[in-house]
């Protein structure tokens, strides 16, 4: 019977590389991200103001929703929903006064950040909406901090 002594060449655990640890704990992240957002509970829904515009220049993709047009009312309100990963409409045109309602239909959780400006939803979960009111034409920047490639924008005339 022969007897073989282990060495540290046969014994040694394969290496993982740096990169792939790396993102192992990104995806954990995320993960437990979206999962301490969904056992938060219900948002409240939540409203806010707006004070200085991003740009005061409108952009020519916005798209104009029915019921904000016309005279500026106190009143009016337009929808956004969060579908699917995305702001839809991504681009809204409305005029001073309108109170934007987003509503989030996703099963995952989600936020309205706008950028600059420091307002910012709570985490949206499911059915949750948050809604603002613009009072400065302008266009408004936002996107979901949970994932920052949705993109939004919101564009008040006077």
């Amino acid at each position: 019977m022969e007897l073989v002594l282990a060495t540290a060449a046969t014994t040694a655990k394969p290496r993982r590389s740096r990169w792939r640890i790396a993102a192992l704990g990104a995806a954990s992240t995320v993960a437990l991200a979206a999962c301490g957002a969904s056992a938060a509970g219900t948002a409240s829904p939540s409203t806010s103001t707006l004070g200085t515009p991003i740009s005061a220049a409108p952009r020519a993709s916005a798209s104009t929703t029915p019921g904000a047009t016309g005279a500026p009312d106190a009143a009016a309100t337009a929808a956004v929903g969060i579908v699917n990963f995305k702001f839809t409409p991504a681009a809204l045109t409305v005029k001073v006064g309108t109170t934007v309602v987003w509503t989030n239909k996703d099963p995952i959780a989600h936020t309205v950040n706008f950028m600059p400006g420091g307002i910012n939803s709570s985490v949206l979960n499911q059915n949750d909406q948050f809604s603002h009111t613009f009072t400065t034409p302008g266009t408004y920047d936002y996107i979901c901090s949970i994932h920052p490639f949705m993109h939004g924008s919101v564009t008040v005339t006077a």
